[in-house]
This record gives C-alpha cells, sequence and structure tokens, in this order.
C-alpha cells in the first residue's frame, strides 16, 4: 500500500492544481475560524458559527480573487521556491484589501459578524503558515523519498528522466505504451548498430537495447563529447552490456566498412542525420550529402553483411515535403523502401512520427532558457501546431516497428492530437511560475509548414497489429531508377551548388513544392499541390490550465 502511494506522489496524476486550489480554500476558511478563537474565545466561536461561517463563506471570495490573480495553485508545489511562497503571502494580503473595501462600501459589518482588522491579519498569519507548511511538506518529502528510497543518482532520477517527467505535463494524452517484454525475447543476443547514438533518439535507442540483454552494442556518432556521456551512463545503468562507441562519420565508407567487417551487426537502428529545417534550407549540399550519401552508403554496406534488419528513423516532414531536410529523408525512404525489394538478404524499415518533445534543439529546451532569462518566449506564428510524442514513445514505438516490420515498410506513428506551439509555450510559462514572461511572434522560418501532415490518416495508411502504429500506403519505386536518380543528386551536391542541388531533390520528388518563404520556391513550376494536406482538427484552449505534482 506504501509504496503504491509513493509511486502515484511521484506521477503526473498527483495534487492536480484543483486540489491545491481547495486545500489552500480550505486552509483560509479554517484559519478565519482560528483567528476568531484566538482573539475571542472557543466558547463565542462555537456560539456564533453559523454567522461566523457565512462571514468566512463570503470572505474567502476575496481570496479566491488573489489566488486567481496570482496563480498561487498552478506552480509545480514540490519544485515551491521563494517566490512562489511571496505570491501566496501576496495573494492573502489582496484579500484582506477586497475585504476592507467591502466593509466601507457594502456594509458588510451590518449582515454579517463583525470582523476586525486585527483578526483579518490573524488569519493572514495562520493562513500563510499553514500554506507555507503545505508547500513545504510536499518539497521536502519530494526530496527525502529521491533521497532514500529511489535508486539512482542524488535525488533518484537521472536529469534525463527529470525533464521527460516534466515532458509528460505537456501533452493532454495517455502515454503510449508497447509490448516491451516481447521485443526484449526478439533482441535478445544481439549484435546491434546504431548510428547517431549520441542524439536524442538515439541514445534513447540505445538504452531501450541495453535493456533487451544484446549481445554487443555498438554505437557510433561523430558528437565526442554526447557520446561520451552515453558512453558513462550505459556503463553506470547496464556494466553487464559489451558496447563500443565509435566516434565517426557514416559518410566514411572505409571506415564504416571496416567496422562491419570487425562486428558483424545482425540489426542495424540508423538515427544519424542532420534534422534542422532552418540549417538545412540554409545548407542543401550538406543536406544531401549528410543525409542521403550517408544512407545510401550505409545501406549498401549493410546489404554486403548481410545485415537482418535496418530501421531507418524518418520524420513526417518526408510527407509532402515543403522543405530541404524532409525531402533529403524522403529521398532516404525511397531508396531504403527499393533496396529492400531488389535483394533478399536485409529487410529494411522506416518509421515516420514528428517531433519528440525535449529533443536536442526543439522547442521545449529553447523555451525553458527562454523562460529563466525572463522571456520573451520566442514563436514563429499563432497558428503554428504540431504533432508531438515523448522520446521513450517514439524509440519504443521505433522498436516495436522493428520487430513487427518484415521489409519494405514504412511505419507511421499515431501522435494524437496535435498542440498549437503557443498554447506549449503559455504552458511551460505557467509550470515555470514565471507569469511576467512575454510571448513574441517571429514569423515563419524558412521552409516551416503552420502544421505538419496527418501521418495516420486512414486513406493513406493500413492499421497493423498495434493501434498506435499504422504502414503507409506509397507506390513500389524501382532500385535501379532509384539509385541513379540518387548517384545524379550526390554529383551535383559535390559541386556545391544550391540550386541545382534542390532542382534535382524536386525531380526525385515531384511533390516536393518549397514554401512561399523559402529561396527555392522560384523552382517550381506551379504552386499548386495536386493533393491537398488534410489539416489536423486539433482543440485550441484559450488558457489550458496544467495539473501540477
Amino acid at each position: 500500500m506504501l509504496n503504491k502511494l509513493l509511486t502515484w506522489y511521484t506521477s503526473r496524476a498527483a495534487l492536480p492544481f484543483w486540489f491545491v486550489f481547495a486545500a489552500d480554500c480550505l486552509i483560509v476558511f479554517l484559519s478565519g475560524l482560528m483567528a476568531y478563537a484566538v482573539n475571542y474565545s472557543a466558547s463565542e466561536t462555537l456560539t456564533s458559527l453559523g454567522t461566523l461561517s457565512v462571514t468566512m463563506g463570503v470572505y474567502l471570495l476575496c481570496y479566491i480573487v488573489g489566488f486567481r490573480m496570482l496563480h498561487t495553485y498552478s506552480g509545480i508545489i514540490r519544485k515551491t521556491s521563494v517566490t512562489d511562497l511571496a505570491r501566496v503571502w501576496l495573494a492573502l494580503l489582496i484579500g484582506v484589501a477586497l475585504i476592507m473595501l467591502l466593509r466601507m462600501f457594502a456594509a458588510t459589518d451590518t449582515w454579517l459578524l463583525p470582523f476586525r482588522l486585527r483578526d483579518l491579519l490573524m488569519q493572514v498569519l495562520i493562513a500563510s503558515i499553514l500554506m507555507t507548511g503545505l508547500r513545504a511538506t510536499a518539497k521536502i518529502f519530494y526530496d527525502l523519498y529521491l533521497r532514500h528510497l529511489v535508486p539512482g543518482s542524488v535525488y533518484g532520477y537521472s536529469d534525463k528522466d527529470l525533464i521527460s517527467m516534466e515532458m509528460a505535463h505537456l501533452l493532454n494524452r495517455d502515454p503510449i505504451s508497447v509490448n516491451l517484454d516481447g521485443i526484449k525475447r526478439v533482441l535478445r543476443g544481439k549484435r546491434i548498430l546504431v548510428t547517431g547514438a549520441a542524439g536524442s533518439i538515439g541514445s534513447e535507442l540505445s538504452m531501450l537495447l541495453a535493456d533487451s540483454e544484446p549481445e554487443e552494442l555498438i554505437l557510433i556518432d561523430q558528437a565526442e563529447s554526447p557520446l561520451h556521456s552515453v558512453r558513462i551512463e550505459l556503463a553506470r545503468l547496464h556494466p553487464e552490456v559489451k558496447c563500443a562507441t565509435i566516434v565517426t562519420s557514416i559518410c566514411h565508407s572505409r571506415r564504416m566498412e571496416r567496422i562491419f567487417s570487425e562486428y558483424r551487426p545482425e540489426y542495424v537502428f540508423h538515427a544519424a542525420a542532420y534534422k534542422h529545417v532552418p540549417m538545412m534550407e540554409d545548407n542543401p549540399v550538406e543536406s544531401v550529402l549528410n543525409n542521403v550519401d550517408g544512407t545510401r552508403k550505409l545501406a549498401d554496406i549493410a546489404v554486403r553483411y548481410g545485415v537482418a534488419k535496418f530501421v531507418m528513423i524518418s520524420t513526417d516532414k518526408a510527407v509532402n515535403p515543403t522543405n530541404v531536410m524532409g525531402c533529403s529523408k524522403r529521398i532516404c525512404e525511397m531508396y531504403c523502401q527499393s533496396l529492400s525489394a531488389a535483394q533478399s538478404k536485409t529487410q529494411f524499415i522506416t518509421t515516420r512520427f514528428g517531433n519528440v518533445l525535449g529533443s536536442n534543439g526543439s522547442v521545449i529546451p529553447t523555451f525553458r532558457d527562454q523562460i529563466r532569462r525572463g522571456g520573451p518566449v520566442l514563436v514563429t506564428h499563432p497558428k503554428v501546431i504540431r504533432y508531438f510524442m515523448l522520446t521513450s514513445e517514439a524509440c519504443s514505438l521505433v522498436l516495436e516497428a522493428a520487430t513487427m516490420g518484415h521489409g519494405g515498410e514504412i511505419f507511421a506513428f499515431d501522435m494524437g492530437t496535435p498542440v498549437r506551439i503557443v498554447d506549449l509555450a503559455r504552458r511551460m510559462i505557467l509550470l515555470s511560475g514565471r507569469l511576467d514572461v512575454d510571448i513574441k511572434y517571429t514569423g515563419l522560418r524558412p521552409g516551416e509548414k503552420l502544421y505538419e501532415e496527418v501521418l495516420t490518416d486512414a486513406q493513406v495508411t493500413i492499421p497493423t497489429t498495434h493501434p498506435k502504429i499504422r504502414v503507409a500506403k506509397l507506390a513500389d519505386t524501382d532500385y535501379t531508377e532509384v539509385r541513379s536518380l540518387v548517384e545524379r543528386l550526390i554529383d551535383t551536391a559535390r559541386t556545391h551548388n544550391d540550386l541545382d542541388t534542390v532542382a534535382m531533390m524536386k525531380h526525385i520528388v515531384p511533390e516536393y513544392k518549397s514554401s512561399p518563404n523559402s529561396p527555392y520556391a522560384l523552382l517550381d513550376a506551379s504552386r499548386v499541390v495536386s493533393k491537398p494536406m488534410r489539416r489536423p482538427q486539433i482543440d485550441i484552449e484559450a488558457e489550458p490550465r496544467m495539473a501540477t505534482i
């Protein structure tokens, strides 16, 4: 029973805002009764209890105005700061001021029990002690629980886990779950290679794969320091897992050839890619040379060395792309899909999903830093909406898709209801307690859409055994033709001519229409898209209210 209580307390469901609000109201009400008893007597308080309760009920409305003005109930109670306590005290003083105005202009003393200023100040003193005590108790209990009862780092959870707990508050849906036991049975004892292992997706994948008791993990990334951090974390959490961490680029053919020759991986999870839309819009040549050429080289080597399954991480931006990054990933999809059909050694599987909360360079860390600096929080456009999921959810679904795929599939993940970015910013400001932080609109960046495609539209996908995973219905691609086009694209990119490179990308992916603010929009013969995008329906709240823990 105790363990269940502690698990509930540390979950996202504990102490929602209405619970804190109701507790504060009860404290203020009881504080009024206690103040009257202190200034008069317990017997007189009992004699006048009926009228006194009505008086306290009316006066409570004034205190509620103060609570509402300063949002004393909406912060994360176990992270209470001195600023939060100051807001509590100020809200109580606002209530006193309103009560005094009522007494002056509404003559409440003629129909309510007279309550002197001395009584009100005593009520505020008692209420502030109790409300502060409630918050301090929650904070101290949480810290002591994590320090002494939960194994792990100093506070029980790693920084990454704490961030994931915070991220869960920003999604208005239940978490996505998969059959991890079944996945572990499939991957147990396998030699598994992960590219981009130091990134947000790659590092989380590496941790999940380590849980599966593989024969060996081979982790590749060109970012030395982040890969070193992953290595240390794996050694701490999974000292029994044999792990090789290799600093290199997937574009180095000879290096990758030697890695495959030495380690002979049976599964490859390909998460290495340049992913930032504005950066790739400015650097299309690098997008092709890294994303497309790197994937081509890796896929060809995987076939030569008999890899059983090759799982590529793609993006929702590959669907009817409007930017260079999304188009580069679509070309990678085409190459892997055609290669899967052209041979029988390696099954190529592609997974598509949208934005990952808290990933490197995503809006969550950016907004968090802007809020800490006092704002403003920079949002591109008030109508921009995006699909989001947690890193742990995305990686779990990648593993599920890897075990169910037979080669050639492009799996699309159901990411639930899209979120308006400005609402996300408001929720983060609310969670932070920094209600003085403003939001500023900066305008769409080159290549950006107002909204992304609906990945799991029933018209373009078919269901699988997992309710959150569907298979995209796409036309088969001929490997010989795709390979020829990709080689021409890479040759063009090596001339370092941006316009020629993007023009070739548009030739390979005819549905690639640059957004109007992109410098490559002039390459489009027509701005009419053959099949209009279905805009997702979202329920937009004017002022979203978040549960607090």
